[in-house]
């Protein structure tokens, strides 16, 4: 059975019928107990916040899960594995601005669950944290493994022929990015500013709330006071960090440059390996102009690489001012797939773009917005084109690869727990006892 760590947001929020059981412990695993709000919980959560009424089968398997990650967190307390409370309180963090987000306003959100904030956050605390050793030590188990190409391609002769799966149509594609120059008295003029605004923060004449929601240009922070919740080293862009770590407590950072523009932080609180900061961000602007050249550079270097004077490789390594594809002579690079895109998940504007070229061609400057708001041009040139079809390992080896891993884990894991149930107290409440469970729970008495 493929075993899940779930991630049960609603726990804190359970709230039962009138005359339902308030509470009772259902079972035993080691020093963990698991409540029969604990499976109401799970259940509310598979419904995805619904009222429904789970089946005998479905309330056994969540009930097993329960018992599965209770033996993994009992087992990382014994194995002393630790979890920073930091990375906790970030963790945290993240899901009340879910929730917050979801509802439209902390206000909403304290109202339908008639708690403030603080409340909920103690509530999720041991919660996170639970779940965050459950996973460390789930990581713990399979720490050593490794998959050789013999492994992935035994796990493939294994799969039928009629259950290998769909792959929709793939391309593979490089680019050419030109962003307009950017004008000298154009970055002095954002400097300057952004230090006048700094200044007038630090000298009490306004405050960083009200001029990152002014000012900022990043979204992310801008209605938040500028401010980020504790992170961890290396989530953010080195020059930012190096801020961070150059400014003491409670104090601001001179103003710096990074691919995004031009900060200045406060550093709220610094704990190990975690930061808390905020920051106002703001970008130079970019002239018609100078847009008017980027695009006409472009369309020099399309009417070279045509005549053969210079390769799109070439061309993108030598000119394209975005640093990741420029350095891979300008090939698109997918997270899970490598160099192959599904054609389901490329912007519509790119996929428009490609799906009118052949195999080596390349289209006309195209006009982009980018994430952080600015204009560029961009020229595509279609590498690959490959249709819709079965999996194949010539073609698809990394599925392979991920599904020979997840298997691989599991075998490990489940191996593991097989044998730790048998030296660990376990206690399945009558109730559960009939239930067919993948592992041997209800053999092991007291």
């Amino acid at each position: 059975m493929k075993k899940l760590i779930a991630i049960f947001f609603l726990a804190p929020f359970l709230s039962l019928a009138q005359g339902e059981i308030v509470d009772k412990i259902i079972g035993v695993v080691g020093d963990e107990i698991i409540l029969y709000s604990d499976v109401k919980a799970a259940i509310l959560e598979r419904s995805q916040g619904k009222t429904t009424v789970a089946s005998p089968a479905e309330t056994c398997a969540i009930y097993e899960d329960l018992l599965y990650q209770k033996l993994l967190l009992n087992q990382s307390r014994l194995d002393s594995i630790e979890v920073a409370d930091a990375e906790v309180d970030m963790q945290v963090d993240r899901r009340i601005s879910y929730f917050v987000q979801m509802f439209g306003s902390t206000e909403q959100f304290e109202a339908y669950y008639g708690k403030t904030t603080a409340q909920m956050r103690e509530e999720y605390f041991d919660l996170i944290k639970d779940q965050l050793l459950v996973q460390r030590m789930q990581q713990e188990i399979t720490k050593e493994l490794k998959v050789t190409p013999s492994d992935v391609l035994k796990y493939y002769n294994n799969i039928p022929a009629d259950s290998l799966p769909l792959v929709g149509e793939q391309v593979v594609y490089s680019q050419i990015v030109i962003d307009p120059a950017i004008r000298e008295t154009e970055r002095q003029r954002t400097i300057q500013f952004l230090d006048s605004v700094r200044m007038d923060i630090m000298n009490g004449k306004t405050s960083m709330t009200l001029q990152a929601a002014k000012w900022s240009e990043d979204p992310g922070s801008r209605y938040k006071g500028g401010c980020y919740p504790l992170q961890r080293k290396g989530s953010f862009v080195p020059e930012y960090e190096a801020a961070v770590m150059n400014t003491p407590e409670g104090n601001y950072s001179p103003v710096f440059k990074s691919d995004y523009g031009y900060h200045f932080v406060k550093v709220v609180e610094k704990r190990g390996d975690f930061y808390e900061s905020c920051h106002i961000l703001m970008s130079p602007k970019t002239f018609e102009d100078d847009l008017t050249q980027a695009k006409i550079k472009l369309d020099s270097l399309a009417s070279d690489i045509r005549a053969g004077k210079i390769t799109f490789p070439q061309a993108a390594s030598r000119y394209s001012t975005d640093k990741n594809t420029a350095n891979q002579e300008g090939r698109v690079a997918d997270i899970q797939t490598g160099s192959k895109h599904n054609v389901a998940n490329l912007e519509p504007e790119t996929n428009l773009a490609l799906s009118a070229l052949q195999v080596g061609e390349i289209t006309e400057p195209l006009l982009i917005k980018k994430a952080d708001g600015s204009q560029s041009y961009v020229m595509y040139r279609l590498d690959n084109r490959i249709p819709a079809h079965r999996a194949t390992m010539e073609l698809d080896f990394e599925i392979f690869k991920i599904g020979a891993e997840d298997n691989a884990s599991q075998k490990i894991t489940d191996d593991w727990v097989t044998k730790k149930i048998q030296g660990t107290y376990v206690s399945v409440d009558p109730e559960f006892a009939p239930c067919g469970f993948d592992f041997s729970w209800v053999k092991n008495k007291p």
